[in-house]
Formats: structure tokens, C-alpha cells, sequence
């Protein structure tokens, strides 16, 4: 629980007990009934000020206004513990992380980011761009409060702590992408996420080349070294200037290409076992099957027409935004 409402429950339990010795000492000192000095400690409390139903006797007014002076201090370090609460944005930022607890049970088939810097950013922000559920995991809080009020899922933690997975929903997720710069906690999560979910997929990053394997071995699918990649593509942006501008239009970096891909089960009913020819795709969406994916995981390069996507494979598209969604429309169910 928030120290902030433990402190403010805490604040309405001492009113209470307050409230109570209040009424009691009315009740011992005036032979007040429970009513009158309950009705007496309440307009006491709130400075209402209203006339007494009694006339006090000495005891009683001594009583009181030590009552009064003791209760004036407690009265409004309790308002203004709330109204910084209220006002401060606490109240809001509890009421985000109910939301996101909430969000969390019904979470299903999403994907786990584990880090939120350069990379993890740049994963989550694609995930969001695809429309795909995702949950982040960070030690880090100063992005919490953003990333919750936009309604996306924060957990602020060690990713390395299995109860944070489990809390994250590892064992409903589909995939969990790795993203820490340690490549030692990166090996260990690993381990944990395929105990916890044999079936997930892990991508995680590695930033030694001793560290790849390693990674392979703990149970991640594919291990990825952003380092190796930028320098690569920074020397391919000279010897081969044409190809990575070509992959950069269809990342979405300068032009509206895309590259999508259809799984046998993706496709409506009526389509599946139906070869390219036979679904005519080009001339009904404008979009082009530039590889087939088979079940195998074999990848044939520009199919022949009369290939046929099966069970366990996929085709990957090429074309504008408008071609993706006139093929979606038309062969995805």
C-alpha cells in the first residue's frame, strides 16, 4: 500500500480515537448521554460552534479546551495531508495504479518489455504502432506516470524478480523481449521466463558476443546485438547505399511502405489451401508476397504462383499502407 494513504488511514484512525475520547470525557465529566456528547465532540471537531445542550462545570471546560488545542493541530495537519494528496496528483497517480493492476488480470497473448531505455523504448513504441498489448518492466519510475496516464501497462521493478514476471502475466504472455544492458540479468531472465512459460518466445539483447550463446542456451529464441547492428548498417549506408535505404522505407523511415505477414490461421476460412494464383493478391490488394514461410520454417524468396500457405507457415507482403488493408479486408479473417 502507498505510504501516503497508509499515513492518511492512519490520520482518520487517530480522529476517531479522538472522537471517542471526546465523547467519553463528556459522558465521565457532565454524565452527558452518548448522543449529546457525540453531538458535542462533532461540532467541537468541525468549529461549528454551536451552543452547548449543558452549561460545563470547571472540570468540563478544562477538559475542553485542552480537547480543543490538542484536536485544532491534528485537524489541520489531516487536511492538509489531504489536499496535498488531492492536489499534488497522488490521488490520481493511485488511481492509475488501480487501473493498471486492473489491466493486468484481464491481460492475455500480450508481450512482456523488460527495460525502458533506448531500445526497450524503440521495442515498445513498434509494439504500440502494431497494435499489440504490451506490458513494461522497469527499474526506473520517472516514465510511470506518463506511460500509465496514456493507458499503457507499467510495472516498476527488478525484472529479474520472478513475482514481477508472474505479476506481469508471464505465463499468459506470448512473447518477452529483453532488453537490459546487462547481459549477465539478461541471461537470468531468460532462464526464469522459459521456466515459467515453456512456450513463450524470448528475444533478448546481448551486448557481448561471449554472451550470445549463452542466451540461445538459457531458452531465448532469437538474441539480438544492437551494437553489431548499428555498425553494420552505418558501413552498409556506404557499400550498399540503394538496399538500406530500401529496408529503411519499409521500417516507416522515409516512405509509406510496408512489410506485413499472414499466418495460415490469419486467413479467412474460404482462402486457406488456396495458392497465390488462385487468390489473385496482387491485382485484388495492390500488395506482393515477396517470401513464403513454410511450416518447416524453410523461407522460399519471391514463391513461385502456384504456392500454397499451410498450417504452421506464412506469407510476408510488401506494399503501401492502403494495399496492407485492402489485403486485410479482403483474405484476413
Amino acid at each position: 500500500m502507498n505510504p501516503s494513504i497508509k499515513k492518511i488511514i492512519s490520520l482518520l484512525a487517530l480522529s476517531f480515537v479522538s472522537g471517542m475520547i471526546g465523547v467519553a470525557g463528556l459522558m465521565l465529566i457532565e454524565n452527558y448521554t452518548f448522543i449529546e456528547a457525540f453531538y458535542m465532540t462533532v461540532i467541537t471537531l468541525s468549529t461549528v460552534g454551536f451552543e452547548t445542550r449543558h452549561k460545563f462545570s470547571d472540570a468540563g471546560m478544562i477538559f475542553m479546551a485542552i480537547y480543543i488545542m490538542l484536536n485544532i493541530g491534528l485537524f489541520a495537519y489531516i487536511v492538509s495531508t489531504i489536499i496535498r494528496f488531492v492536489f499534488e496528483g497522488e490521488l490520481t497517480g493511485e488511481y492509475m495504479m488501480y487501473k493498471n493492476k486492473k489491466a493486468l488480470k484481464h491481460m492475455d497473448n500480450h508481450i512482456i518489455v523488460c527495460g525502458f531505455g533506448r531500445n526497450g523504448s524503440k521495442a515498445f513504441n513498434e509494439l504500440h504502432d502494431s497494435n499489440e498489448k504490451a506490458v513494461i518492466i522497469d527499474r526506473d519510475d520517472q516514465h510511470q506516470h506518463s506511460l500509465q496516464k496514456n493507458g499503457h501497462v507499467f510495472i516498476q521493478g527488478d525484472a529479474a524478480d520472478e513475482r514481477l514476471l508472474m505479476r506481469a502475466g508471464i505465463d499468459r504472455a506470448k512473447a518477452i523481449i529483453i532488453t537490459l544492458p546487462n547481459d549477465a540479468e539478461n541471461v537470468f531472465i531468460t532462464l526464469s521466463a522459459r521456466e515459467l512459460n515453456p512456450s513463450v518466445r524470448i528475444i533478448a539483447r546481448a551486448s557481448q558476443e561471449a554472451s550470445f550463446g549463452k542466451l540461445l542456451k538459457a531458452g531465448a529464441n532469437d538474441v539480438v546485438m544492437p551494437d553489431n547492428l548499428g555498425g553494420k548498417h552505418m558501413a552498409q549506408l556506404v557499400t550498399k547505399p540503394s538496399v538500406i535505404h530500401f529496408l529503411n522505407m519499409l521500417e516507416g523511415v522515409s516512405s509509406d511502405f510496408l512489410m506485413e505477414e499472414v499466418t495460415y490461421k490469419q486467413l479467412k476460412s474460404e482462402h486457406r489451401g488456396k495458392s497465390i494464383m488462385d487468390m489473385n493478391i496482387r491485382n485484388v490488394s495492390g500488395a506482393s508476397v515477396v517470401a513464403h514461410e513454410r511450416a518447416n520454417g524453410e523461407f522460399v524468396v519471391n514463391p513461385k504462383a502456384d504456392s500454397v500457405l499451410k498450417d504452421g507457415g506464412a506469407f510476408i507482403l510488401l506494399g503501401t499502407s492502403e494495399d496492407m488493408e485492402a489485403f486485410k479486408q479482403v483474405f484476413v479473417d
